[in-house]
């Protein structure tokens, strides 16, 4: 009786092994399969056989493991072009919506990132830097920054502004007054020559930006300190501040228009009730409570953006006073 328990016993063992020796033949032919398949895919498609980024198998033309895309081509302007107007532009349509958003509806764009819904509009860092490279670029392009447009007399352009100093310099009685005017002129027409007024323009130019990207930390902290009551963390007034300020860099690329610089003083009134709708709909409230936190906040960072600007200013232009 022992002898046949052990032998029945044996034959299971064995008809188990069997059945997993099968089952390993079975899954190793699936997965030869498999690989041959996705060397014909690979083959027929370039893909690699393993994703440049985590190694892993590749399957198709996104990896499965980390999604990136395995068809890799070499950068080009193309490329970037192609990537970005893909993503923000016309497969989902985020930069078209989110400006209307932004423009239409001020401090909503901020709620709805707030609320949870965030895919389907454009980062609020990706949309500031966005805007901010476009202004600036087209800035540098329009040739604002000239020196007949700095100086005008009876809202007429001067093309020699230091001509008409120094005939006032002349016609001045007091000597006091004649050595600042004639100081003035001098350093005016060197200022207003042509190679040292653009490389003073190019450092300026060059700076700003960064100085307008370090004083929204600033304004961030004044709402907060404005709205302290209401015990919101500083992110949430960092991402109101993004969103203001890309409304900000719209409103200057409207101010490049032709047509429409001539009327670039009512955009701070714009941006004013701007200022006071955007606050009301992100934080509630009454209208007036509103009305007075966002005239402190503006007169407080216009006072804060005068300093920074000026001293922007005078470092360009020590810069370009070392070129003469």
């Amino acid at each position: 009786m022992s002898q046949v328990g052990h032998t029945g016993h044996a034959a299971q063992e064995a008809q188990a092994t069997q059945a997993v020796q099968e089952a390993q033949e079975a899954q190793e032919a699936q997965e030869a399969q498999a690989a041959q398949a996705a060397q014909s895919a690979h083959a027929e498609h370039g893909l690699p056989e393993r994703c440049p980024n985590c190694a892993a198998l590749v399957h198709g033309p996104y990896c499965a493991q980390c999604g990136q895309q395995v068809e890799l081509e070499m950068p080009t302007v193309r490329e970037f072009l192609h990537e970005y107007l893909h993503h923000h532009v016309a497969a989902e349509g985020k930069l078209f919506a989110t400006l209307k958003l932004l423009i239409l509806r001020p401090g909503q764009l901020t709620v709805e990132f707030l609320v949870g819904r965030r895919q389907r509009y454009v980062k609020p860092l990706s949309l500031y830097l966005t805007l901010s490279f476009v202004f600036f670029l087209l800035l540098s392009w329009s040739g604002t920054l000239t020196p007949a447009r700095m100086l005008r007399i009876d809202n007429q352009p001067v093309a020699h502004p230091a001509q008409t100093i120094a005939a006032l310099a002349a016609s001045e009685t007091d000597p006091d007054a004649r050595k600042v005017l004639n100081a003035t002129a001098s350093f005016t027409s060197q200022l207003f020559d042509p190679v040292r007024f653009a490389a003073f323009s190019e450092h300026l130019l060059q700076r700003l930006p960064y100085a307008l990207f370090v004083l929204m930390p600033v304004f961030a902290a004044m709402c907060a300190w404005v709205y302290r009551s209401r015990r919101q963390t500083y992110g949430v007034h960092l991402l109101f501040t993004l969103h203001l300020h890309a409304f900000i860099f719209v409103l200057f690329l409207l101010c490049l228009l032709p047509g429409v610089r001539s009327y670039a003083g009512y955009a701070l009134v714009l941006l004013f009730a701007y200022l006071v709708a955007a606050l009301r709909r992100v934080h509630g409230g009454r209208w007036w409570p509103q009305f007075a936190r966002s005239l402190l906040l503006a007169g407080a960072y216009a006072v804060i953006c005068s300093v920074a600007l000026s001293l922007v200013t005078l470092m360009s232009a020590d810069v370009h006073v070392r070129l003469f």
